[in-house]
C-alpha cells in the first residue's frame, strides 16, 4: 500500500474564548437544553487544564507522536440545518434486520428508527441530542456516569461531539436483534468527534453494533484528519451488554477511541473491536469491575497493511470479589504495518477471588511487519487467578505445507489460516450480519490490499 505525503500533524494553540463560542453555538443550533450546554462548558474547562500527551507516558510512548494531532476544534457538520434532507450513501455496515438504527453523518440525522418489539418494552435508541431534549432525567442521570474523562481527548469528546447517541435498555427488557449505530465520516468535514452512551438496567440485555465508515476512502486529502470517539457502557445489577465496534475510515485519517465500562453485580460487558481503516488506530478500552461476580470480556481484531499503526491500550481493573475478565486480541500485519497491545490487569487488595486472564497474538505476514504485545499485571489480593501470554511470529508452515499437499495454492493457503487465526474474534459478534461483514473485510485486505492516493 502506498500512502499520500501529508503534513505531519502538529501541537495546535488552543484558543479557549473560541473554542467556549464555538461550543455554544453548536449547542444551540441542535436544541440542546441548558443543562447539556453545562456539560459540555464543564468538559472544556477539564481539557483545559489538562495536557497533551508527550510519548513519556507508559501507554503512549509507543504511540507515533508525529500521525497522531495534538488539536481540539469543533468539526463542521454537513450541510443544511436539522430537518432538511441530506444525501444519504449506503453505509457498508448497513444491516438486513435490526432491533432500532441510528444513522448519522457528521452531525446530521439520514436515519432513526426502533422497532415495536424494542419500544414496547421501553427501550431508547436516539441521537444525542435528541436525548437530551425528549429524556432530560435520564441522560442528567448517566451521562458521564463512569467517572471524570481519562485524558485531554476524552475531555474534549464530551466537550466538543457533533454526533453521538444514547441507547437505553429498562429493568428486565430483553432484545433479540441488534441496535446498530453508524457513522458516515465526510472526509471533506476534517475532524469529527462523537459521543456513545448505553445504559443497560438491572436485569436487562442489550446489544449495540457502532459501525464507522467513510464516505470516500480515496479522497486526497490536505490534512490528517482527527477521529475520536467516546464511548461508555454501563451495565447494572444482573445485566448483560454487549458491544461490538467495527471502522473503516479513510486510510489517511489518525483514530482514537475511549471505551469506558461499569460492571454491576453479577453483571456482564462483551466488548468487541474490529480495525480496517485508519493510517493510525488507537483503541484504549477500560473496564471497572468494582462490584462482585461481574465478568467483562475485551476483544480485538484488526488486519493492518501499508504503514499502519494499530493499538490497543486496555486496563482490567479489579475491585470487587469473585469477578472475572478475559482479553483477546488477535491481529495480522502486512507489508510494514505495526501493532501494539499494552494491556493491564489491575487487583486491588480487596478483589479476592478474581480470575482475570489476556492474550495477544500477532501474526506477521511480512518482514517489514512488527507487533510489540505488552500484558501487565499489578496483584495486590493474595486469592486470584491470573494469566497472559503474548505471541507474535508468522503463519504456521506446517498449516501452510498441510493445505498446499491438498492442492491449495500458497497465497490461498495463506488467507485460509489467517481467517481462521481471527475467526475466534470475529464469531464473537453480537450479530450474523455483522459477522459476515467482518470476513469479507478481512478478505478485502489480505487479498487486495485496500490502497490509498
Amino acid at each position: 500500500m502506498t500512502t499520500a505525503t501529508l503534513e505531519a500533524p502538529q501541537e495546535s494553540e488552543i484558543k479557549p474564548d473560541d473554542l467556549r463560542a464555538q461550543i455554544e453555538q453548536l449547542s444551540r443550533s441542535n436544541g440542546e437544553p441548558d443543562w447539556l450546554l453545562a456539560f459540555r462548558l464543564a468538559s472544556l474547562e477539564q481539557a483545559l487544564g489538562m495536557e497533551w500527551w508527550t510519548g513519556q507516558e507508559e501507554s503512549w510512548r509507543r504511540t507515533p507522536r508525529d500521525r497522531l494531532p495534538r488539536r481540539a476544534r469543533v468539526g463542521h457538520v454537513s450541510g443544511g440545518s436539522n430537518g432538511t434532507p441530506i444525501s444519504v450513501p449506503q453505509h457498508v455496515f448497513a444491516p438486513d434486520a435490526h432491533a432500532g438504527l441510528v444513522h448519522q453523518i457528521d452531525g446530521r440525522v439520514a436515519a432513526s428508527d426502533l422497532d415495536d418489539q424494542a419500544s414496547a418494552q421501553g427501550v431508547i435508541i436516539l441521537p444525542l441530542s435528541e436525548a437530551a431534549r425528549s429524556q432530560p432525567s435520564l441522560m442528567q442521570e448517566w451521562l458521564g456516569a463512569v467517572g471524570p474523562p481519562l485524558d485531554r481527548y476524552d475531555a474534549f469528546g464530551r466537550a466538543l461531539w457533533t454526533q453521538g447517541v444514547f441507547v437505553y435498555a429498562p429493568r428486565g427488557a430483553v432484545l433479540d436483534e441488534s441496535l446498530f449505530y453508524l457513522i458516515t465520516q465526510d472526509v471533506q468535514q476534517g475532524d469529527h468527534w462523537h459521543y456513545t452512551l448505553v445504559v443497560a438496567e438491572r436485569e436487562s440485555q442489550v446489544k449495540l453494533i457502532d459501525g464507522g465508515d467513510a464516505n470516500d476512502r480515496r479522497a486526497q486529502l490536505d490534512e490528517t484528519p482527527l477521529i475520536h470517539g467516546s464511548v461508555e457502557l454501563i451495565a447494572e445489577d444482573g445485566a448483560h451488554l454487549e458491544f461490538a465496534s467495527v471502522q473503516r475510515w479513510h486510510r489517511q485519517s489518525a483514530a482514537i477511541s475511549t471505551t469506558r465500562g461499569r460492571v454491576g453485580r453479577d453483571a456482564s460487558i462483551r466488548v468487541t473491536t474490529a480495525a480496517f481503516g485508519a493510517d493510525l488506530d488507537k483503541q484504549r478500552i477500560d473496564m471497572d469491575m468494582s462490584h462482585d461476580g461481574g465478568f467483562a470480556e475485551i476483544r480485538g481484531l484488526f488486519v493492518g497493511d501499508g504503514k499502519q499503526h494499530i493499538e490497543h491500550v486496555t486496563r482490567q481493573h479489579h475491585k470487587g470479589v469473585g469477578a472475572s475478565s478475559d482479553l483477546l486480541v488477535r491481529g495480522a500485519l502486512t507489508d510494514e504495518s505495526q501493532a501494539v497491545q499494552y494491556g493491564l490487569i489491575r487487583i486491588e487488595p480487596e478483589g479476592q477471588k478474581t480470575n482475570a486472564h489476556q492474550t495477544m497474538r500477532n501474526l506477521l505476514l511480512a518482514d517489514g511487519a512488527g507487533a510489540d504485545p505488552i500484558p501487565m499485571l499489578e496483584i495486590e489480593a493474595d486469592d486470584v487467578k491470573c494469566s497472559h501470554a503474548a505471541a507474535v511470529g508468522p503463519v504456521d508452515p506446517d498449516q501452510l505445507f498441510y493445505l498446499q499437499a491438498r492442492g491449495i495454492s500458497s497465497e490461498d493457503a495463506e488467507r485460509m489460516v489467517v481467517r481462521g487465526f481471527l475467526a475466534e474474534i470475529a464469531d464473537g459478534v453480537p450479530d450474523a450480519h455483522m459477522r459476515d461483514v467482518i470476513d469479507e473485510l478481512v478478505e478485502i485486505q489480505l487479498e487486495t490490499k485496500v490502497t490509498a492516493p
